[in-house]
């Protein structure tokens, strides 16, 4: 078109969806925790097309998705913010271990076959165990991973001083690995033996829950004696 009065040549509207240059957009600005949520969404899809125990994978994946949601829920409620990326980070590595055992069920997870493949070593055997490990890394990876995220939330709602919150998160993990035990006597008492065996992931051992939750209390510990440092330093 030409304005006749100017004399010049004026662009024509496009009506092309720039979808290139939006994707593109949108991709560098989403945020990182999104990115993390979607790839974990797609290794749960991929995992749960032949995992080795399909109900055992659906009762694994509750924990899961009441974290997932509840993480959404603190985001979006009013007046609520993310958590930091780090803190995002270590949920998403957790959660895929998790995956990993509610994939081959924790009792089966063949670590051995993976060092054995890879350095040509039997972890078992080098440790001199007689059980399946993977739960018990699970659980110690609970308290290690999840007591920053912890703390940011009870430095945010409970107590902003640098000491106390730090123990007051290490308490509330160990009170959340107290409740997913419950969860697992739960399970024991209304399904079926095997349900309760593939779940639990006892192995024989009758002291299992007492172990797990001193692993997870021991990372827990572990993380915020790290933290407690840190804050020491001089800056």
């Amino acid at each position: 078109m030409r304005d006749l009065r100017a004399g010049t040549q004026l662009a024509r509207p496009s009506t092309r969806f720039p979808s290139t240059f939006l994707r593109a957009r949108y991709a560098h600005d989403m945020p990182c925790r999104v990115w993390l949520l979607v790839v974990l969404l797609i290794a749960h899809m991929i995992s749960f097309l032949s995992p080795a125990n399909r109900s055992d994978w659906m009762l694994e994946q509750i924990p899961s998705a009441l974290a997932i949601g509840f993480l959404a829920w603190y985001e979006r409620r009013p007046g609520g913010q993310p958590l930091s990326g780090l803190s995002y980070t270590l949920i998403f590595i957790f959660m895929l271990m998790h995956l990993v055992g509610a994939h081959y069920l924790y009792s089966h997870v063949p670590y051995d076959d993976w060092s054995q493949a890879i350095l040509g070593i039997s972890i078992t055997e080098s440790l001199g165990a007689d059980r399946n490990h993977y739960d018990r890394l699970v659980h110690f990876l609970f308290g290690l991973m999840m007591t920053v995220p912890m703390l940011e939330v009870v430095r945010r709602h409970v107590l902003p001083r640098p000491g106390w919150s730090i123990a007051i998160a290490v308490v509330f993990i160990g009170f959340l690995s107290k409740v997913y035990e419950l969860g697992e006597w739960f399970v024991a008492v209304v399904a079926s033996p095997e349900t309760a065996e593939n779940y639990n992931g006892q192995q024989g051992d009758i002291f299992d829950a007492h172990k797990d939750m001193a692993l997870a209390l021991f990372g827990s510990i572990l993380t915020a004696t790290m933290i407690a440092i840190r804050q020491r330093r001089p800056r």
